[in-house]
């Protein structure tokens, strides 16, 4: 398994190779996208806090990446329907001319334009295309994807059933969760992440202590750290699981991050996939995290795990179940 590492500039690269990156990806719009389709998205992030700036960063990028894969997001979940076949020519040209390794591709009219282009073979399929069982797997292998990347809301059980041969699979490990499943949720934060203003507790009378520990764990603790590494949502207890699964790909995310952060994350996996590789337990990747990291009690009550169903066996049955709500489930006051 790789850790697939998020950048937003070619200085970040050999910082986050040294940390133990793998894998790279980043977000880059097409020359002229803002003069020709105005504020509409191209990789689901602000061109100017998380996006590659231009072209020539991204060739530097490849050629400090030192034939690590980088990847390139095209992962808007909606695009003007005139941009798909810039899209398309842009995607080209990136795989063809710019030496990245494939795309990641959201939306599925884009999806289908790609493989009518003979490129689905250089397609991940983005997170926010939802396949979440094994006949969308199925559907998607059929037209020569290359790579899903899972939701960050399913089970180990589901990654087990969903995770069919003919495809490469990646599952999120670190970082930055979200109470609704975003391939589903049509929000957006161009003016505020309404989903978790305090106007929303406000309007419906839920200003009470579930709500301010949701709020707070969907803030990543509050914006905290602890010994510089980001405090959030972790799957690194789960790598066993999800090695004999056969993921290949472990996705830290952040591109709009500052590099401090993104090189905690990727060496906080490293060291997870390290004890990992060498055969530890879950219990033994746990205080192997909590040694370098501290703040054990982010893992109290599996409340901000990606996967917390592998503490199944240890767990309430109420709290071993996922919801529907992912890891904003358990009231602080319920923490033991």
């Amino acid at each position: 398994m790789k850790i697939l590492a998020p950048l937003r500039c070619s200085d970040e690269v050999l910082p986050l190779s040294d940390a133990g990156a793998g894998e790279f990806y980043c977000g880059i719009a097409p020359p002229g996208w803002d003069e020709e389709f105005g504020s509409a998205a191209v990789h689901r992030r602000s061109s100017r806090s998380a996006g590659v700036p231009d072209l020539a960063d991204l060739r530097r990028i490849v050629d400090r990446a030192g034939g690590r894969p980088v990847f390139a997001t095209l992962n808007a979940p909606s695009y003007p329907s005139a941009a798909i076949p810039r899209l398309v020519e842009f995607g080209r040209a990136l795989v063809e001319d710019e030496g990245v390794a494939a795309l990641i591709v959201a939306e599925l009219e884009l999806v289908l334009a790609f493989a009518e282009a003979g490129l689905a073979s250089r397609v991940h399929l983005s997170s926010l295309a939802t396949c979440r069982n094994p006949g969308a797997a199925a559907f998607f292998r059929g037209l020569g994807i290359a790579r899903v990347i899972l939701p960050r809301h399913v089970t180990l059980a589901e990654i087990e059933a969903t995770a069919i041969p003919g495809l490469e699979w990646e599952a999120f490990l670190m970082n930055d969760g979200c109470t609704f499943e975003e391939g589903t949720c049509s929000t957006t934060h161009a003016f505020t992440p309404y989903c978790i203003d305090d106007r929303v507790g406000e309007t419906q009378n839920r200003l009470d202590e579930r709500y301010a520990f949701w709020r707070w764990t969907l803030d990543n603790c509050g914006s905290q750290t602890s010994r510089g590494f980001t405090l959030g949502p972790c799957g690194l207890c789960a790598l066993p699981r999800l090695a004999a699964i056969g993921i290949a790909s472990l996705k830290v995310v952040g591109r709009e991050a500052p590099l401090a952060r993104k090189v905690a994350s990727v060496r906080l996996a490293a060291h997870a996939l390290e004890v990992a590789g060498g055969g530890g337990s879950r219990e033994a990747i746990r205080d192997a995290v909590v040694a370098l990291r501290g703040a054990p009690q982010l893992c109290e009550g599996a409340h901000l795990c990606y996967y917390p169903d592998v503490w199944a066996d240890r767990l309430p049955a109420q709290r071993a179940r996922p919801s529907a709500g992912g890891f904003r489930r358990i009231p602080i006051a319920d923490r033991s």
